[in-house]
């Protein structure tokens, strides 16, 4: 991977705090000329350092209420077929916005986070899940709380903290 320097940083700290914003006013919040951001901006989507644009959805005003981490393992790791067709599974289902393999937490190995409008359809997706799944999937912990007790959105700082070491 490329070395992400000091000026592209800056570009690509601006792009996380807004995706939309003109080359021109990055330029001019940077003090540097348009064309040199756009090349900046083009340099990091070639690199693959930026892969898309997305809007950030207020959780409030699009109805969800709730949002839940749920940790799990998988009873039988040989079953790669299987683990794929899950992971397929459930990377289309719309309440996923992470889902990851890992360790931790007594032995769970995977992780997903997800948002839903009541507690209702909170248990309607995990019943859905523990159907499809349930001889395989094994000690699932959840935790459960409101949109409203969010208290921290957005990573942009922790991202470009993180690039800088």
């Amino acid at each position: 991977m490329a070395q992400i320097r000091d000026k592209e940083k800056q570009v690509l700290f601006e792009l996380l705090k807004d995706g939309r914003k003109p080359d021109k006013h990055i330029a001019q919040l940077l003090k540097l000329t348009q064309p040199t951001v756009t090349r900046i901006r083009q340099r990091l989507e070639r690199d693959k350092i930026i892969r898309g644009y997305r809007a950030v959805v207020d959780e409030k005003a699009a109805n969800l209420s709730i949002s839940a981490i749920t940790f799990f393992d998988w009873r039988d790791h040989s079953e790669k077929q299987v683990i794929d067709e899950a992971t397929a599974y459930i990377n289309k289902m719309p309440e996923v916005v992470y889902f990851a393999s890992g360790e931790g937490l007594r032995g769970k190995t995977f992780v997903m986070v997800t948002f839903h409008k009541t507690f209702a359809g909170y248990e309607e997706f995990t019943k859905k899940l523990r159907e499809r799944y349930g001889k395989q999937l094994a000690y699932m912990e959840e935790f459960i709380s409101s949109t409203d007790s969010i208290h921290k959105r957005d990573s942009t700082n922790a991202l470009i903290h993180a690039m800088a070491d």
